[in-house]
């Protein structure tokens, strides 16, 4: 058998030992009834999304859109039933079970204001904390908050009441997200993931945010967490984790449609249909959706740059500094020979997608989950350091099994990306190819010992990154590969009186990067039930992307003609004659056409964070929740953007250009020395960039490497409060500095983040079925660099609105307005100016 064979063989292998081992055998089943019911508000409209649980047992389903719910196999005898709802006190019903018999335990839910503190994440320990007593900076995205903008199919927009969390639009669908500082057009620092599944691509490591399977309000629980994560999530958990979880099957049983649109030609239409077979043992759920919208980005091939003029026209004044006119128009469009302005209109964002999931509940509570979707996203554009780009179709396949046993489980995914028809470089014309696929196995176990007062957490994962560029963003000699990672992890925490101490640990390796410790400390200090105190100290590291390893492209003009610099150098008697037995024309090999190219560093290593962290959460009554996180961190190892590798010593492959052999060795450091001086008319790029290749031939060289060391440190603060039983008022602030502490000449190491941000919003939700809400954003001026990005972007305040009516226990209307007033403002500079988008929809649940 093949090396490769028995790579891809320990995947299902693996996965189908442990679950064979898993899985219930017959003699764990338990003879029961079934227990039925509805659930209403005191009005008597009845309540979806109820949570019904028995106590004790790891058994719950939730009620559908007429409040109904059934619950089969319930163990005999007289049981508890527990009702819970966001937004609603807590029920309870005592009922009987008789074995073979079905009995009925109805409930009323009083509504009852948000007690945020209380809520449950899994996120920060993998496995269960309430949200005051998890050992980090984590928030909660509210269902209330992410419903109103589902039907703008752009989930980061739900992100962005989270404070600390920098989100930034690019364009209708490209977004980046980002905790803290040091953003980019291709942050990766950011792990995001959906029920375990990594999100990112593997070739370029970004969210593709437009192309995702499911709509927002069927995502069900959000949580994000700032600051490092590497102890437990191994790479990329560099500032934080967004983590997904979706509702089981037997959670949404029954049918939903939504249907909406609006301005710049939007059309969205979301099917579901959930249901439980097989006396509550089997569940499934597909969904089936459909986005059409156009975009605000506009195409820049205007010869005299006039066309980003108008555009940013809109936004400030005066306009930016273009880098210069692209050669391709947005797809759609064709450009006038003559001015070179883009003629005609941009074809449409369109999306369509859609996944099905199938769930098994074992007789022991535990859940098997067999799931996959695809996602396709037409025409999307996106930002990077060298520029935009754009690809004509973007497919994102996947698939997930996995076992889950509440804290312990087993899960294995595939995720894949595809451009079939390619992607190019605007300001260049160059195709980009891009296939790539992750296959990743993992298994966890917690565990709670000394009478609860200790619990352990385990776990271990590999995963295979296969990629193929075609030789478009990674050097042939390198491309068409596969990478593989190793990483486990370990938890251990006790709590002694008032006191929580948590250690956690986490090694990783692959063959991109030596093996890396990743370790976290904290204590937590609860005086009272509804306050604790934390302090920690955590150490993540970030991987170099594979075009920062492994570029191979031409940069700038592709050729530089040094043949008058030659001649220059053999006219000048201090160096002429040295240069006599070295043919004309060769003293850089070829002077005429020495080439100049974008060369990867494949010794680059891992950049570091190590944060020190102090933080409160604190429930004041049911009125008040209140967060207020401080941190200082300090970052290594920084990759640079593309440098001219010869003078900097970046990348040791690359050093400072030498004479050829055929001069003198005593004349040697002066010919060197004045090639040099000669090249400075020649900018920066040509003088420090000449080199020679290890071929031994000249080239100009711009590669990748490690340098700079930079603190940064803030403040994050958070806020809800209940100003009645219906009206909610909400405010985050951020407070964001950085110094660097060491740098190498020509790397500009930026934040790229505002020093102050902030936002509030009022909500207001009646049991008339009207809910209401409104908020402001605030985003002070910062400075923005990245790659050819280099230029301020304004202050920002924004206004956005949502209003809905539940009509009756079937029927929603609402209608969401981003950036209500049209202010026009961009968010990354080189990015589209967003503008104002209003929807409307209508949800029916049936």
């Amino acid at each position: 058998m093949t090396r490769a064979r028995a790579r891809n063989l320990v995947f299902p292998v693996s996965f189908i030992a442990a679950l064979a081992c898993a899985l219930p055998s017959r003699g764990h089943a338990q003879s029961g009834g079934a227990v039925s019911g509805i659930v209403t508000e005191p009005d008597g409209q009845p309540l979806s999304g109820v949570v019904v649980a028995v106590q004790g047992i790891s058994l719950s389903v939730a009620t559908n859109a007429t409040g109904r719910y059934v619950l089969p196999r319930v163990p005999a005898g007289p049981q508890r039933l527990e009702f819970r709802r966001i937004g609603y006190a807590v029920g309870q019903v005592t009922v009987t079970v008789t074995a073979g018999t079905s009995a009925t335990a109805d409930a009323v839910l009083d509504p009852q204001p948000i007690e945020l503190g209380t809520v449950l994440v899994e996120g920060v320990s993998r496995a269960p904390d309430r949200m005051i007593d998890a050992p980090a900076a984590v928030d909660v995205v509210r269902p209330a908050t992410a419903e109103p903008v589902s039907i703008t199919g752009q989930v980061p927009l739900a992100l962005a009441r989270v404070p600390g969390l920098d989100v930034t639009q690019s364009g209708m669908s490209d977004f980046n997200v980002n905790a803290r500082g040091f953003n980019t057009n291709l942050s990766h620092k950011m792990l995001v993931l959906q029920d375990g599944r990594e999100l990112a691509t593997a070739l370029v490591i970004r969210q593709t945010w437009g192309a995702l399977a499911e709509p927002l309000e069927d995502l069900g629980r959000i949580e994000v967490i700032r600051g490092p994560g590497s102890a437990l999530y191994g790479a990329n958990a560099y500032n934080g984790v967004i983590n997904i979880t979706t509702p089981p099957a037997r959670d949404v049983v029954g049918t939903k449609l939504t249907l909406g649109g609006g301005e710049l030609g939007t059309a969205r239409a979301d099917l579901r249909q959930a249901d439980v077979w097989l006396n509550g043992r089997l569940g499934y759920r597909v969904n089936l959706g459909y986005a059409r919208s156009d975009d605000w980005t506009r195409s820049r091939t205007a010869k005299d740059s006039s066309d980003w003029k108008q555009e940013y026209a809109r936004a400030t004044t005066p306009p930016p500094t273009s880098p210069g006119p692209e050669r391709v128009a947005l797809i759609g469009q064709t450009t006038d020979p003559a001015t070179g302005r883009a003629l005609g209109t941009p074809d449409p964002l369109v999306t369509v997608y859609g996944s099905a999931r199938v769930d098994y509940y074992a007789a022991n509570r535990s859940i098997v989950t067999f799931e996959g979707g695809a996602a396709q996203e037409e025409n999307p554009v996106f930002m990077a350091g060298t520029g935009r780009t754009q690809a004509r179709r973007l497919v994102r396949p996947w698939v997930r099994l996995a076992w889950d046993a509440g804290g312990s489980g087993v899960s294995a995914w595939y995720s894949g990306l595809a451009l079939p028809q390619g992607q190019v470089r605007l300001i260049s014309g160059a195709p980009i190819y891009a296939s790539d696929a992750a296959f990743h196995l993992e298994g966890r176990a917690s565990h709670r010992f000394a009478r609860e007062a200790g619990r352990v957490v385990v776990g271990a994962s590999i995963q295979d990154n296969e990629v193929n560029s075609k030789g478009t963003v990674i050097g042939l000699a390198y491309d068409d590969r596969s990478d593989q990672y190793y990483g486990a992890f370990a938890q251990l925490e006790y709590r002694v009186g008032l006191v929580r101490v948590i250690g956690a640990v986490r090694w990783d390796d692959a063959n991109l990067y030596a093996a890396q410790l990743s370790p976290k400390a904290a204590l937590v200090f609860t005086p009272a039930t509804n306050h604790a105190l934390r302090v920690s100290v955590n150490r993540a590291f970030l991987t170099p992307g594979l075009p920062a390893l492994f570029a191979a492209s031409t940069a700038g003009p592709g050729v530089q003609d040094l043949s008058a610099i030659e001649a220059q150098l053999r006219a000048d008697p201090s160096v002429g004659p040295a240069l006599a037995a070295v043919p004309t024309g060769t003293l850089f090999t070829n002077s005429a056409a020495v080439p100049e190219s974008s060369l990867g560093n494949p010794l680059l290593v891992p950049e570091t964070v190590t944060s020190y962290e102090v933080g409160y959460k604190g429930q004041i009554g049911w009125r008040a929740f209140i967060t207020l996180d401080a941190y200082a961190a300090r970052m290594e190892n920084f990759t640079t953007g593309q440098l001219p590798a010869g003078t900097t010593g970046l990348n040791p492959t690359y050093q400072p250009w030498t004479a050829p052999s055929a001069v003198p060795a005593a004349s040697r450091a002066a010919v060197e020395a004045a090639v040099l001086s000669a090249l400075a008319a020649r900018g920066s790029t040509v003088q420090n960039g000449l080199t020679r290749l290890p071929d031994g031939t000249t080239a100009v060289v711009l590669s990748f490497g490690n340098a700079g060391t930079v603190d940064e440190w803030g403040v994050e603060f958070g806020s809800s409060i209940s100003l009645s039983r219906v009206l909610t008022a909400s405010a985050n602030y951020t407070w964001y500095n950085s110094a660097i502490r060491h740098n190498v000449m020509g790397n500009v190491p930026s934040p790229n983040t505002p020093h102050n941000k902030g936002a509030i919003s009022l909500a207001f939700a009646g049991r008339q079925g009207i809910d209401v809400g409104v908020e402001a954003r605030i985003v002070s001026r910062y400075h923005w660099t990245t790659g050819v990005w280099d230029g301020d972007i304004p202050a920002n305040q924004m206004v956005n609105l949502n209003a809905g009516y539940r009509i009756n226990p079937h029927l929603r209307v609402y209608v969401t307005a981003t950036n209500l007033f049209d202010q026009q403002r961009f968010q990354v500079y080189g990015g589209s100016v967003i503008g104002r988008r209003v929807l409307a929809g209508v949800t029916s649940t049936f």
